[in-house]
């Protein structure tokens, strides 16, 4: 007869995992909305250039003040932007999670303590070391990967330098090249740019 293995649900993982799940969810809905409007304006986008009909205005010269595709344009460059903040949001509200869950689970074993600041990255793991030792289903989280996300929002938050060094010495090759500078716009601070493969 084959040994059975213990089952061990932990109910903070799960919670855990469904609040990661919900944002996933929300981020994904998100992301479907936006491109939506983003093809939908450049549908009519390429209508309007098709149909060759001048939609704007002009002033007395006969000058074009504005057209119709230069404002398509520039919407499909708001909604552009707009999916790209969406995405720097996830990565953020991902890893503030995590950092959220981290300080209640501690509360919740010490509810005697004070609360505490625990920090940047390396204390709430240290945290969590401490906490698997009680739950074993914490064990094995963070995932080594999670540093990197902790960079990542640093770099979204603060275009921290130190971050934006580490990540370009210790960056996970499915996100090699994320981090640009944009001098007309951002005066050459470091900037976070991702895609949807990127979110997983």
């Amino acid at each position: 007869m084959p040994t059975k293995l213990p089952f061990v649900f932990s109910p903070r993982g799960y919670v855990y995992q469904s609040g990661l799940d919900c944002i996933r969810l929300a981020a994904k809905s998100g992301q479907n909305s936006l491109q939506e409007a983003i093809s939908f304006k450049q549908e009519q986008l390429k209508q309007y250039e098709a149909d060759s009909v001048f939609v704007g205005e002009r002033d007395e010269d006969g000058y074009v003040l504005w057209e119709q595709n230069d404002i398509l344009n520039l919407d499909i460059e708001r909604l552009q932007e707009a999916l790209l903040e969406l995405r720097r949001a996830f990565a953020l509200t991902a890893y503030h999670y995590w950092e959220t869950s981290v300080y209640q689970w501690f509360h919740q074993e010490n509810p005697e303590t004070q609360s505490i600041n625990l920090g940047n990255y390396r204390n709430p793991a240290k945290t969590l070391k401490y906490l698997g030792n009680k739950d074993t289903s914490l064990q094995n989280i963070p995932d080594k990967n999670l540093c990197m996300v902790s960079h990542i929002s640093n770099v979204i938050k603060h275009t921290s330098d130190n971050s934006k060094e580490y990540l370009s010495k210790n960056m996970p090759i499915e996100l090699v090249g994320i981090i640009k500078n944009t001098p007309k716009i951002y005066g050459n601070r470091p900037q976070v740019y991702l895609e949807e493969r990127h979110l997983n």
